[in-house]
């Protein structure tokens, strides 16, 4: 806040400015120009001295550059937070650093300097830390928060390419490649960064080389995620095998492609390839037959490149079959491979068939999945199987995930090993995959299954159980509209009672009801829907009179 000394030694056209947002805030550089008479030239440099003083906030604000006097306040401490995640709130800039992956691996003592060296920056929600196009004259962190990168195109056309979260960095890129962004950055929600001027912190790594090592490790991962993108597509890969003859793992498989193509929003356009990949000649050919392939010739050879294609049937579903041929080595082969159908295919779910059976080109197959699945009936099976995903490591992505699923599980049957991911009921309807209801038990069972590996990513809302400051109240209505706003949005959600606490400044720590509102989504459909979400979660705030509600993303805390 400017204290009336400040004021005194402004320039006549800066306290116009002032005294202007402070009456009508949110205002365009045209808009001031109207109110206050002063050319839109003469406005736009002292705009923007005020903004690069942080005595006003530039925010973007549907697709408008709108400005507003900064106030300082003291915000009280936020209340109906789980116990878990209280002392998140109370961690300190020091603390913060040591536990960021890519500051962690400093001696106390740098990074003691590091903290002294940063300043710290709180940003409104909306407000721009950087524009598109502009030098970036520090490197920042994120401490709490959310900002959001935006690409600007044209007057009015606004495109987001994602946020950034807590222990994510701007501006580290660009500081090194001496580039503009290439981005506009707002915050999403009241952020906090922790900054540091590009040469002091230039100054900073020449002298610790485990931080220049962890950074180049940073920037070759960014490197490697940007050319498997532009290389492979967005599409998920999905590869099933059987721990042994008879488990179901082609029924499993055949039933999800027909469920992700189901659910791929236009039925008749193929999303969803089902790959017939198994190994060994007999399980092959069950698996093209059920299929609707035609069956294989005992020689293996279909055509020159090894692929047998049939369009997709009355589901939807393409499919493929793929046998091993050409002058290459196997692992270019499947990479030439993948790079194709990753760009045409929303899922690919392959049915690679025994684990057993596995030879070099489907060892490497099974490794390049996105989630491998591996499917038994035999309930005595995980130790068998961990010992053959430790088998499959070599071949693995160091992200990849593995769902080990126990197929037609009778019910009353003895207690299930929780190292059972899935469990998948017996289903005496099941004929062949391809026939299988898809209203029935197992079809059900696996909507689920398919549910949870497309919607990867967790988002919650606290929902609090008091009005303003120490009401009691039901806070039952408020819990409805959040499970049917999130429910509306991201095909469902569900809410469950937690305690949480508060610090208040007369009765120090207390203890009150929370109803946390879960939903699990896709990463797509959280990048499209967040926005959306702050604002629910800003009316909830508003409507209880709490100094804020928080939301959840992927076990992060952001404050609204």
């Amino acid at each position: 806040m400017v204290s009336p000394i400040e004021l005194l030694s402004m320039s006549a056209s800066e306290q116009v400015v002032l005294r202007t947002l402070t009456q009508r805030p949110r205002l365009t550089i045209s808009e001031m120009a109207a109110y206050t008479g002063l050319p839109a030239s003469e406005l736009d440099k002292v705009v923007g001295g005020l903004v690069q003083s942080e005595r006003l906030v530039e925010q973007l604000q549907d697709g408008k550059r709108v400005f507003s006097t900064r106030f300082q306040f003291k915000r009280r401490a936020v209340r109906n937070m789980p116990a878990l995640i209280q002392s998140f709130l109370d961690q300190t800039p020091d603390n913060f650093l040591s536990q960021t992956p890519l500051t962690a691996g400093l001696e106390p003592s740098a990074l003691t300097r590091l903290w002294q060296m940063s300043r710290r920056r709180t940003l409104m929600p909306n407000e721009v830390l950087a524009w598109q196009g502009n030098r970036l004259p520090q490197i920042g962190v994120i401490q709490t928060g959310l900002l959001a990168r935006t690409r600007l195109r044209g007057q009015k056309v606004i495109n987001k390419d994602g946020y950034l979260r807590r222990s994510e960095w701007v501006g580290l890129v660009e500081a090194f490649s001496q580039s503009p962004v290439n981005a506009t950055y707002t915050a999403g929600t009241e952020t906090t960064l922790l900054l540091w001027d590009v040469a002091d912190f230039f100054s900073f790594v020449q002298q610790q080389p485990g931080l220049a090592h962890a950074i180049s490790r940073h920037f070759s991962q960014k490197l490697q995620d940007c050319e498997r993108a532009s290389q492979h597509g967005a599409g998920k890969l999905w590869a099933v095998e059987g721990a042994r003859p008879g488990a179901g793992a082609s029924a499993f498989a055949a039933t999800l492609a027909r469920i992700a193509q189901q659910n791929a929003g236009d039925p008749h356009t193929p999303r969803t390839l089902f790959w017939a990949a198994a190994d060994d000649l007999e399980a092959r050919s069950q698996s093209t037959r059920s299929a609707g392939l035609a069956s294989l010739p005992e020689d293996g050879v279909i055509c020159a490149d090894g692929l047998a294609w049939s369009g997709p049937g009355a589901d939807g579903v393409d499919r493929l079959n793929l046998l091993p041929q050409g002058d290459y080595p196997i692992q270019v082969q499947l990479d030439m491979l993948l790079a194709d159908l990753l760009k045409r295919y929303e899922y690919i779910v392959c049915d690679t068939g025994r684990a057993a059976a596995a030879g070099e080109w489907l060892l490497r197959l099974r490794g390049q999945a996105h989630t491998l699945i591996t499917v038994t009936d035999d309930a005595q099976g995980a130790e068998e199987s961990a010992r053959h995903w430790n088998n499959l490591q070599p071949y693995a992505l160091p992200t990849q995930k593995k769902v080990l699923a126990l197929n037609r599980a009778r019910s009353g049957s003895a207690a299930v090993d929780p190292r059972f991911h899935l469990v998948i009921p017996a289903d005496d309807t099941l004929t062949t995959p391809w026939d299988a209801d898809l209203q029935a038990a197992f079809a059900q069972a696996l909507q689920e299954v398919y549910r949870r590996l497309s919607l990867n990513h967790a988002l919650a809302i606290f929902v609090p159980s008091t009005i303003d400051v120490s009401q009691q109240t039901d806070n039952t209505q408020q819990v409805q509209q959040a499970l049917s706003f999130l429910g509306s949005i991201f095909g469902g959600a569900t809410s469950s009672n937690a305690e949480g606490v508060w610090r208040s400044e007369e009765s120090g720590l207390v203890t009150e009801q929370v109803t946390i509102v879960r939903t699990f989504v896709s990463a797509k459909a959280l990048e499209s829907h967040l926005d959306t979400v702050i604002d629910f979660a800003s009316g909830l705030k508003r409507d209880m009179k709490q100094e804020a509600v928080a939301i959840s993303i992927d076990n992060q805390l952001i404050l609204v």
